[in-house]
Formats: structure tokens, sequence, C-alpha cells
């Protein structure tokens, strides 16, 4: 412990995160490294060939400039966007692009080779100046690094790609070559969410996971509005994405605090959304101008959730235990009353607090976290109003299979009853952050779970892609980039998800940062 202990202080003196590794840890730390380079149509050569009947582009949205000029950013979540891309045409073939999402944020900070004054999660080091936070409060969140989606209007033929995070505003893209579109601030008929200014994006808070709305071609997703004026209310909104250029409110309701939500549920009926007693602070938001730290934690109150009725918007409100909701995993109805709901779920937001710089560049920190992930199963009554929690355990050989985060399902069972979710967990042993599993948890049957891992790999979130006609539920492959720390290389890998083994793999021309979220296209190849 000396040893570690000396090495971090090093760490924290000389600024070089590349020397700040352990031997639990090798090449760790080029997740969190910057990566200025692009490409477009690098073909790749899979060991051995991909499947033929894969086609289509894998797009993901993640970290890629963790600085710029004099200036750094405090917290990993507020790095630069930077797109990846993986094209398979089905003849064997297959081609990786990497570009930075071109946003006014990027361009402005790259023409003034520094990191230019924006709403960020946190903030910069050094910090902006007074006048600076005003103009990040005036300019409002522009970086979306976390997620991509398509909206489709089949009666005009027309498909939206979109970069997001968990804002309103976002930009669109397109997913061939990377480039960037313009930003889009959508209109929304029916909802009375104003504009006040410089704090005019606490109206705009939004989720990075829309979901599609069940037996229809629409999405959905939430848009929430802090009432800063005293005479005007905080309110939640439900909305349809009924097309790229056309925004429906489902259902309105008011609250007291506006909290923070990242994502949510939808069943064949309803959306469930979990209100953690985590608060804005309009306070707090004028004088730091940092929105994470803007944020209060109410560990003694209980999540607030909210059943939206599809078709007819009509809410119905109960309570759970407090709890951390970070990512939604599936729900369905197994009545016409009752719903069953599952959350990637944390004891509280430190976990995302502890994702700072500081924290996961320096070897002994970034170990002392508790960084555990819980899935929890929630059982919703509408008929009593009441919310009953089952919890899961893993087998001796494999404990740590309920702790996964960044979630994915077979989408076909999106809203239906299922029995797989994949995941990574970090810190598998309980010691060490960096020892990432990819984990397949068997939620029907115990003895179920299955588990990928390998010494100094370090998996992101997979995407599952179903085989054609496949009959079972993990009939399909995860695809996701993996960094092996020891060759120091980035590389796509395609595995069974019925067995969870590499079946094919590919060495990738340049590391890929951490990546947060993706989606595969089929139509796109």
């Amino acid at each position: 412990m000396l040893m570690y202990q000396i090495l971090s202080a090093f760490c924290s003196v000389i600024h070089v995160p590349y020397v700040c590794t352990t031997a639990d840890d090798i090449g760790f730390e080029l997740l969190l490294t910057s990566n200025r380079e692009e490409m477009q149509d690098v073909q790749l050569t899979f060991q051995p060939p991909a499947p033929t009947w894969l086609r289509g582009t894998l797009v993901r949205n993640g970290l890629g400039l963790f600085s710029n000029g004099p200036r750094s950013f405090k917290h990993s979540f507020d790095a630069f966007a930077k797109l990846a891309s993986w094209r398979f045409t089905g003849n064997n073939s297959a081609f990786f692009s990497t570009k930075f999402l071109r946003s006014h944020f990027y361009e402005d900070s790259m023409r003034d080779e520094t990191i230019a004054p924006y709403l960020l999660f946190e903030g910069v080091k050094p910090e902006f100046s007074q006048l600076e936070k005003v103009q990040t409060l005036v300019r409002g969140i522009d970086n979306m690094n976390v997620n991509i989606y398509a909206y489709t209007d089949e009666d005009r033929n027309l498909t939206q790609y979109v970069a997001l995070s968990d804002f309103w505003k976002y930009y669109v893209f397109y997913p061939r070559d990377l480039s960037t579109g313009g930003a889009v601030t959508a209109e929304v008929s029916s909802s009375s969410s104003g504009s006040f200014g410089m704090l005019a994006f606490l109206n705009l808070l939004s989720s990075a996971h829309p979901l599609p709305e069940p037996g229809t071609k629409h999405h959905v997703t939430f848009l929430s509005s802090v009432g800063i004026l005293p005479w005007t209310s905080s309110a939640i909104n439900l909305i349809r994405i009924v097309s790229p250029t056309k925004r429906e409110t489902i259902a309105r309701w008011n609250v007291d605090r506006v909290p923070y939500m990242h994502s949510f549920s939808v069943t064949e009926r309803y959306a469930i959304l979990f209100a953690s007693p985590f608060y804005v602070n309009i306070k707090k938001m004028v004088f730091k101008a940092e929105p994470f730290e803007c944020l209060d934690w109410y560990p003694d109150q209980p999540t607030t959730v909210y059943v939206v009725e599809l078709k007819t918007g009509k809410v119905i409100t109960m309570t759970t235990h407090n709890v951390f909701a970070m990512h939604h995993i599936n729900a369905f109805e197994t009545s016409d009353t009752d719903i069953v709901l599952d959350v990637s779920a944390y004891s509280s937001p430190d976990f995302v607090k502890n994702l700072e710089m500081k924290v996961l560049t320096d070897p002994v920190k970034r170990n002392q976290f508790d960084s555990a992930a819980h899935i929890q199963r929630y059982h919703i009554s509408l008929a009593t109003k009441t919310v009953r929690v089952e919890t899961f355990k893993g087998p001796k050989s494999a404990p740590f299979t309920p702790n996964i985060d960044m979630p994915t399902i077979n989408e076909q069972y999106r809203a239906h009853q299922y029995c797989y979710v994949y995941g990574i967990v970090l810190k598998k042993d309980n010691v060490t952050l960096s020892k990432i599993a990819l984990v397949k948890k068997d939620l029907c049957k115990q003895n179920g779970d299955k588990v990928w891992y390998l010494p100094y790999h370090y998996p992101s979130e997979a995407w599952f892609v179903p085989t054609p006609h496949g009959k079972e539920e993990d009939d399909g492959v995860l695809m996701l980039p993996i960094l092996d720390g020891v060759r120091r290389k980035s590389y796509l890998a395609i595995l069974d998800a019925r067995t969870m083994e590499v079946t094919n793999r590919a060495d990738l021309p340049t590391v890929v940062p951490f990546s947060l979220h993706g989606r595969f296209f089929p139509e796109i190849y």
C-alpha cells in the first residue's frame, strides 16, 4: 500500500496519466487519454472473417479529447464527443471510421486553442472566469457525447441520425461518413416550457436514452423544465417523437423540484420514470455554473415513481425506497395492473461524482470508491399504488454478475417479458476498478449467468445484433470495442451471445478512448 501511495503522490505532482498505472491495470490509462486521430473507411481484417449475414453499421459515441490548450476537463463526462463506426458490407468486408462531432463547442474550442466557455457537467482547470461562467449559462450544453439514435419518418422516407446527451438539443450526423450536420432544438406542441434568458437551458433537461413507443412508429422521451420565477411551476413532460420534425406532449405534470433523470422505461401501454431525490438547485447553478455540482441529493427521501399511460396521458404517482437509478434495463406488463421494471441502480450518485479525471487517472483513488451497480427488479401495482423490490444473486463462481451497468438487451424484447441482460461490471474482484467483466445475466433461472473476462482487456458497452431468423432470445452476437492494455491496441470483438465466447475480432488502426453508448443500424452499409 505504501508503494501505491507514493505512486499516487508522484502522479498528482507530474500530471502525466500514462505513468499512473500499476501491474493490475496495464494500459487502462489509454481509455482516458486524448486521441486526436481521425480517419474514414479503413478496411479491417477479422479473424476469422465476420459472419456474412452481418450487414449494417455500428456507431458509438463517447469521449475523445480530455484537454485542449491550457485547459483540461475536471470530469470524464465532459470530454469532447468523438464518434466511431464499424461498417459491415455483408461480403466479409468491414470498414472503420472515427471523427469528432463538429459541435459549436468543439469548433469554438479548436479555433481558440482552449476549452471554450460552454456549460459542462462539472467544469475545467484552470476555471472559467466569472464572465466566462455567464457565457456558459447563456450558451448552455452543446457537447453531445453520450448516445446516438435514429428518428424515422416513413411517410417522407426520412431518417435523422442524432447525437444526444441529457439535454433537449441534439446534433444531426451522417453515419456513412460520420460528418456532422446542424444542431436542432425541436419545438414541442402543447408544451408550455418557457425561456428565461441565460437560464433557458433549465427548461431543456431531457434523456440521452429515448425509446420506441410500442405498437407505433414513434419514439418517447421526457422534457423537464425548472420553474425559475416565483409565479412559474417546475414540470415534467412526457414527449412523443412523431417524426424528425414533429414532437407532441403526451402528458405534463407539475413537480415541486426537478430531479435529474438519465433514462426511463416503457411497456406496451405505459412509460415509467423514476425521480430519484437528486434535485436541481437553481441558486447554486447561478453562482457555480456547473450542473452536477448544482444537484442536491437527499439520502433520506423516497424515490417518486411516475407511471404514464401512453394513450391518455394519465399519470399515476407512487413512491419506492431511496435509490439512484442511472440506467433502466427493460420493463413489461404481467397483467392489466401489474408492471415489472428492471434497473441498474446505485445507492447514491457518488459513483458518478467519482468518475472525475483526478480520480480515474489515480491508480489508488480509482480503486477506493464503490463502483458496484445492482440489478433491482421493481414489481409495480397500479391497483394498490405500491412497489415491491426484488434483488438477484450471482453464482458462487461469479458473485458479481448482478453488479452490471451499461445494460444491453435484445431490442426485439423491448417492453416484453425477457430473460437476458448483458452489461459490464467494474471491479469484478471488489478490489481493482480496471478488472472489467462482460456479463450475461439470466433473470429467469439460476446458474444461467455467463462471463467474459481477460486480464488487461477493458470492454465497453456491448450491442446485441440478433441472428436472422433466430428463434431464441439470445440468438445473436454482441459487438463492442475492447482495449488490449498489454498491446496498447483497441479491437472490435464479436461474441456469441449464447456462450459469451469471442468468435471474431479485428484490430483497429487507432485507440478508441472510453466509449459510452452506441447502436447498430442495419440499413447503413
